[in-house]
């Protein structure tokens, strides 16, 4: 003959050490039973849950489809299992998987409900955060393509359109015979001359065609050096232990981002007379540094933050090859940008110990 205290004792020892936490409710919706671990998820007590009603741990909007849900096991007598948003007593939101089932008296009648809750925050957060890495790598992606693009345009169009108009003004310079005009036409020579190499630098910019040839290093070093010409700012450029290493084409082709971010911010908005860059590889890290003795910022104001569109993108892709960018600066004292990221995605071919001889790249 079956022992029913045996039994009771039985199961509520598994409900007690359950690591899945496991509450019942009546049927107007307040607690009746609390287990350890849903005080671990939580965070109430089983004294402080007990007579509470679930609308305590449940959002709103989740009520109402709840709501639903228990009708629907009233009717049907089925077990159903979803995914729900709770909240816990420090305020904190969890997603969770629920089981709920319905609890019947001696003579099958419902009186209330079982709902078993797993945790699953952590692996959802991570999902997010995979798909939100593999959307910003996409779109990364996307970018690059588009850069190419533009360069092409700007190199092959724009670029020819003004060269036309330069051996248009040089040829009326020649048959001009006013000394005044021919003047003029000179002064529009020297600005054609000027629009000629800003296209040039700018289609170059956008697209680093040395970073495939040569590697990170030696690309950064002739980026820096063109730079340093463009914006007629002092440069020095420091790399070590980096010789003949290639690193995989998306980290190369961040870095090099990130080190034009810097600069392109430097020339815009720091007013800068010396920067240093500092490209190293210490024991399994790669240490991008990049210091100016610009005007600085301050680091906690928002304005500045919500205008700093390039620190944002540049953390962004720092992120996007597993590593983290720190910035120091303040008015008066200059920016320090730092990047740290780990040096294990190395390619097997290594760079060629070339230069590009060409004028931008």
């Amino acid at each position: 003959m079956p022992n029913h205290n045996s039994d009771k004792y039985f199961l509520a020892s598994i409900v007690e050490t359950s690591n899945d936490s496991i509450i019942t409710i009546g049927l107007d919706m307040e607690i009746t039973s609390w287990n350890k671990a849903a005080e671990a998820l939580y965070g109430y007590t089983s004294e402080e849950a007990i007579g509470k009603r679930l609308t305590a741990l449940t959002l709103p909007k989740d009520f109402q489809e709840l709501l639903i849900k228990i009708e629907k096991i009233k009717e049907s007598r089925k077990i159903e299992v979803f995914e729900s948003e709770r909240v816990g007593k420090d305020k904190s939101h969890m997603i969770l998987e629920i089981v709920v089932s319905p609890v019947n008296d001696e003579n099958g009648e419902i009186i209330g409900l079982s709902t078993i809750a797993r945790d699953l925050t952590a692996r959802r957060l991570a999902e997010k955060a995979k798909h939100d890495k593999d959307v910003l790598h996409r779109m990364i992606i996307a970018q690059e393509d588009e850069r190419s693009r533009i360069s092409r345009d700007l190199h092959d169009e724009l670029g020819q359109l003004v060269t036309g108009l330069a051996f248009a003004l040089e040829r009326a310079r020649n048959i001009c015979n006013d000394d005044s005009v021919s003047e003029c036409i000179a002064e529009i020579a020297v600005i054609a001359a000027a629009i000629d190499k800003s296209i040039d630098f700018l289609a170059w910019e956008l697209r680093p065609a040395l970073l495939e040839g040569v590697g990170i290093a030696s690309a950064i070093e002739n980026y820096i050096g063109q730079w340093s010409q463009h914006a007629d700012v002092k440069i020095e450029f420091l790399a070590s232990g980096l010789k003949g290493t290639r690193f995989a084409a998306n980290v190369e082709t961040n870095l090099y981002r990130i080190v034009q971010e810097a600069l392109n911010n430097i020339h815009k908005h720091a007013g800068a007379e010396r920067v240093e860059v500092m490209l190293e590889r210490r024991d399994d890290f790669i240490i991008l540094t990049i210091i100016d003795d610009g005007k600085g910022f301050r680091l906690r104001n928002k304005k500045t933050r919500s205008k700093g569109l390039g620190l944002t993108g540049m953390g962004e892709r720092a992120a996007l090859i597993g590593g983290t960018l720190d910035i120091d600066s303040s008015p008066g004292r200059g920016t320090k940008v730092q990047l740290r990221l780990p040096a294990t995605q190395k390619r097997k071919r290594k760079a060629l110990q070339t230069k590009s001889t060409t004028n931008y790249g």
